[in-house]
């Protein structure tokens, strides 16, 4: 049981390394940002 909610813990902390990791990049390159936004806004 404390190896599954250690696994648990260990994926939650690696997505949220991720995420901030992505958040990151798009504030150093911002026209990557603004690309991606188009292309989704454009989606609708």
């Amino acid at each position: 049981m404390k190896l599954r909610r250690a696994a648990a813990w260990g994926t939650l902390s690696a997505a949220l390394v991720a995420a901030l990791g992505a958040v990151f990049a798009a504030y150093l390159r911002p026209d990557m940002a603004m690309t991606l936004a188009t292309q989704l806004w454009n989606c609708f």
